[in-house]
């Protein structure tokens, strides 16, 4: 699986890099048909401390699930969107 990090405005620290992409090939064992994973990483404004926001769009045949999660951090809002994904596929992979 191929996993493509953007970042809007921000600059994007190595450790950051890896722990996105440590995080999300687990996806890959809930669905080996995953092509690749758009991650798209910004700062909403506004004086909110949970502005920081992670999408992740998956290209799998017949399907392209998105999800868009906001946190206090960049880690949370991965955590958050990875973690909803991996419901998501197990949910899918019952059916």
């Amino acid at each position: 699986m191929q996993v493509l990090i953007k970042s809007v405005r921000i600059n994007l620290q190595p450790e950051l890099e890896e722990f996105i992409h440590d995080k999300v090939e687990r996806l890959e064992k809930l669905n080996d048909r995953i092509v690749r994973a758009h991650v798209t990483l910004s700062v909403e404004q506004g004086s909110s401390p949970q502005n920081k926001t992670c999408e992740i769009l998956l290209s799998i045949p017949g399907e392209d699930p998105f999800l868009k999660k906001t946190g206090a951090s960049f880690e949370e809002a991965v955590s958050e969107a990875v973690t909803a994904l991996e419901t998501l596929l197990r949910r899918k992979k019952v059916r």
